[in-house]
């Protein structure tokens, strides 16, 4: 029995020994996993060691510890690591009820990004503590005496006031019933309709910025539309005159068109006849617009100012030399209107004839070319003439006086 009494300080020790260590074991292992976080309220009323942390309600970890630091409280917070809070998270001391327990609500929920790290620090800036009971009651007592009969209603003003509202909206109940569905109709559109608000907006923000940025160019533009307006407040007389002239002028032409009805529409047709045609034809006129500036300059070239005229002879080599052969490409009606689906039939039909011309017509050529003289340099090949013609080109000279000194003769 005594041996038994002398163990029991021993077992004891050892059970204190134990307890410490687990202790030490639980401690350590709960800020090896928890996630210690500062935050700095302005205030911590009804916050003390051991209140919850929450997100959404939910407990996630616990106070460490409260410390009062000049004007603002120093709040060490412990959250388990399995719970994800993001980096620029804020805390919020909340209150459910006036008798209940307060806690801290971290807020956002993490979603995803940067993780508030392990010793971290909420600022003021980022803190949020709610309004105590004592200051809305002394809110609403403040309130109170400024509309007693010591503050607004010292000479009966908020009497007025309400007797005045009752007379108004006496028998009026049912207009400001549909006055606040009508009101929540168009609230309910707003809703609807936010994402187009928002837009125009940002559009209007867009559009601010702009004009924001060159205020130096909307600045003179204000000062030369005053200087506008400026002029023709000078200039009214002479502007009333010219209008009046204007509406004069506008209504000789309504007359001139109305007596000219049929005219201005036969004109109008036959210009949309000219201009289907133009457009018919483009491809030949746009192959004509690089030729035209060249006939222009050889019209220019031929004009011979010693004798006023326009010096010019016909070239017709290929069909002087070879008139048989040219009467064959004459007959080739496919040819000289191509497109034709008349004239492509008859030259299919008479192709072995225009052959056979062809051959006869280049034999009847070499039969009576030189040295043959025939007028004009029909078949005369070699005895072309080539010498120039007098007055068109220097070192052959015309006899002829120039115009200006022939008098009148």
């Amino acid at each position: 029995m005594v041996s038994r009494i002398r163990s029991l300080p021993g077992l004891a020790l050892v059970v204190v020994i134990a307890l410490v260590a687990a202790g030490t074991l639980w401690w350590g292992f709960n800020r090896v996993n928890s996630t210690r976080i500062t935050a700095y309220f302005d205030r911590t009323v009804g916050i003390y060691q051991g209140s919850d942390v929450r997100i959404l309600g939910v407990p996630v970890g616990s106070v460490e510890s409260v410390e009062p630091i000049g004007d603002q409280v120093k709040v060490v917070l412990r959250v388990e690591d399995r719970f994800d809070v993001p980096a620029d998270a804020s805390a919020a001391l909340v209150t459910p009820s006036v008798v209940s327990d307060r806690y801290i609500q971290l807020a956002p929920v993490y979603r995803g990004g940067p993780k508030m790290a392990r010793g971290a620090t909420i600022p003021r800036e980022r803190t949020v503590t709610p309004v105590e009971v004592d200051q809305v009651y002394e809110s609403i007592t403040e309130l109170s005496d400024a509309l007693g009969p010591n503050g607004a209603n010292k000479e009966g003003a908020v009497n007025q006031l309400v007797r005045t509202g009752a007379a108004n909206l006496a028998g009026n109940g049912e207009a400001m019933a549909d006055s606040i569905t009508q009101l929540s109709r168009a609230a309910h559109t707003l809703s609807d309709s936010r994402g187009d608000i928002v837009a125009t907006v940002k559009n209007l923000q867009t559009f601010v910025s702009m004009l924001t940025a060159n205020d130096q160019q909307v600045r003179q533009f204000n000062t030369q539309l005053a200087d506008l307006a400026g002029f023709l407040a000078g200039e009214r007389e002479t502007l009333g005159n010219a209008l009046h002239l204007l509406s004069v002028a506008l209504g000789d032409v309504a007359g001139f068109l109305a007596d000219n009805r049929a005219m201005i529409a036969d004109n109008a047709d036959a210009l949309t006849a000219l201009t289907k045609n133009l457009a018919d034809h483009r491809g030949d006129i746009a192959a004509a617009l690089p030729v035209i500036p060249v006939a222009m300059s050889n019209v220019i070239g031929i004009h011979n100012g010693e004798a006023g005229t326009l010096d010019m002879r016909s070239n017709f080599p290929d069909q002087l030399q070879n008139p048989f052969g040219t009467i064959c490409k004459m007959m080739d009606l496919g040819k000289l209107i191509p497109g034709n689906p008349t004239f492509d039939q008859v030259s299919r039909q008479l192709r072995p004839l225009l052959d056979h011309c062809s051959t006869i017509a280049a034999s009847l050529a070499a039969a009576v070319k030189s040295p043959m003289i025939l007028p004009f340099g029909i078949l005369s090949n070699e005895n072309l003439q080539r010498d120039p013609v007098p007055g068109t080109v220097p070192g052959t000279p015309s006899n002829q006086l120039p115009p200006s000194e022939q008098g009148d003769r």
